[in-house]
């Protein structure tokens, strides 16, 4: 009968590369001294032992035993892992879905989204995993298994960190008062940076070497980033000032003059905007063009309830002239403007009679203009409009330099409607009713000939 096997006991596998430094060879001995210790570890141990023995007692030459009794307490870990992973991956969502269901509704549905419950899980097979470096060290694998199993590691903290990220900035995106915030720019920032710390720790784990010696390689291989990765950190910097700054956010309407940008933001990402326009279609504007150019950003007319105005009507300037009793008779029975033209009329004839003129003419006396009181009744009119900010915003009704369309009378004022096919509406129905109350004034309104004006041209020889 075969001597029986004693229990094995675990050696501590040095750190590989003697670049690393002591503090991570030191962390790295430790954690694997708790996983060999552990209880669980001892039980594999003993019951590795025990299988060997007893393959041992059929006869089976050396060093077959040991590596057969390793082989199948290998299979059965891995076995067990994967059960207790997919016990854990179903109970462990259930129960804490329902406890947390207690005491919000939201995050517990948020939990289920992200599946971050399932992502925890992964570590009871973790677990079962670090307890088979016993009995890997008998078949020489303990150093590439240690090695997969904090990878492994990383990659289950890494996946529920980013889960929980995703969680937690989605909830806040919920409140009203955190709507305004480019949280797509932020979640991506914050996992860029996870995905570095990622890299690092893997590449870490990989070579035996500290964190601190891929960090201080970067430093040489700055150059060529930057050369390779330009457009792309470009877009990150954007992306972060963007965010800071509060310059852009999803819903705002801006214009990029000079491109086919103009429309609303759908989306923000660390790198890109996208862009509806309104034709439908959709343009991805790199971020970095957003603070390189000129951009127009219209939520400030947006918030302010106020939308802007500015247009002019051109009058022939050969119908402008001084008004009479007669004509000023007839203005006062336009209601808007009745109360204007008493007060100028008391206003001019004082001021005549303060400065009686040599020659009663037209000219040598103060006098009213049709082209004034019409614009005075523009001023009525619009400051009676219930869709017009007469206080508050900038109020203006202005002759702008003549030119060879006449005389621009020129309307800025707010419309306290920001709608666009309400705004639009607005400004129809004011230009109509003034270009149609320009007549009464005894105005023209200036336009180019066209055929029919040419047509009531009569030619020499000709009678119109």
């Amino acid at each position: 009968m075969a001597t029986p096997l004693p229990v094995p006991t675990p050696t501590i596998i040095p750190t590989p590369e003697p670049t690393a430094t002591a503090a991570f060879s030191a962390m790295r001995e430790a954690t694997v001294h708790s996983l060999q210790s552990s209880w669980f570890s001892q039980f594999v141990l003993r019951s590795y032992a025990e299988l060997a023995n007893w393959i041992g007692s059929t006869n089976i030459p050396q060093p077959w035993p040991a590596l057969l009794a390793a082989t199948v307490s290998m299979s059965a870990l891995l076995a067990i892992a994967w059960a207790v992973f997919r016990l854990m991956a179903l109970i462990v969502p259930i129960i804490l879905k329902r406890v947390i269901a207690r005491w919000s509704e939201e995050w517990a549905e948020a939990l289920e989204e992200e599946r971050v419950l399932h992502r925890v899980a992964h570590v009871a097979p973790l677990a079962v995993l670090a307890a088979s470096l016993p009995v890997l060290s008998i078949l020489g694998l303990e150093k590439p298994v240690l090695i997969a199993i904090e990878l492994y590691a990383i990659w289950i903290f890494f996946g529920v960190l980013i889960a929980v990220i995703s969680l937690v900035l989605g909830l806040l995106q919920l409140r009203p008062e955190m709507r305004s915030l480019p949280v797509d720019t932020i979640e991506q920032a914050i996992k860029l940076f996870c995905a570095i710390v990622g890299v690092l720790l893997v590449l870490s784990v990989v070579s035996g070497r500290s964190p601190i010696y891929f960090l201080s390689g970067l430093g040489a291989a700055t150059a060529v980033i930057l050369l390779v990765f330009r457009d792309t950190l470009l877009g990150l910097v954007a992306g972060v000032i963007l965010a800071l700054n509060d310059m852009v956010r999803v819903g705002d309407w801006i214009e990029i003059p000079g491109t086919a940008v103009n429309g609303d933001v759908t989306e923000i990402t660390l790198t890109t905007v996208r862009v509806q326009n309104f034709d439908r279609t959709t343009v991805l504007v790199p971020a970095y063009d957003l603070i390189s150019k000129s951009v127009i950003n219209w939520r400030g007319m947006v918030d302010s309830g106020g939308r802007r105005i500015k247009r002019a009507i051109h009058v022939d300037m050969s119908t402008i002239r001084f008004v009479d009793r007669e004509m000023l008779d007839r203005f006062r029975r336009f209601d808007v403007i009745g109360p204007y033209l008493d007060a100028k009329i008391h206003e001019i004839e004082e001021w005549n009679d303060a400065n009686p003129a040599s020659d009663p003419e037209e000219i040598n006396v103060r006098r009213q203009t049709n082209v004034g009181i019409y614009r005075a009744y523009m001023a009525a009119y619009l400051k009676a409009h219930p869709k017009i900010h007469a206080t508050g915003f900038t109020f203006l009704i202005r002759h702008l330099a003549p030119d060879a369309q006449g005389l621009p009378i020129e309307i800025y004022v707010f419309t306290n409607d920001n709608r666009w096919a309400e705004y639009e509406n607005i400004q129809a129905d004011i230009f109509d009713h003034l270009l149609a109350a320009a007549p009464e004034f005894g105005l023209r309104v200036f336009q180019s000939p066209a055929g029919a004006d040419l047509d009531r041209i009569a030619l020499p020889g000709e009678t119109t």
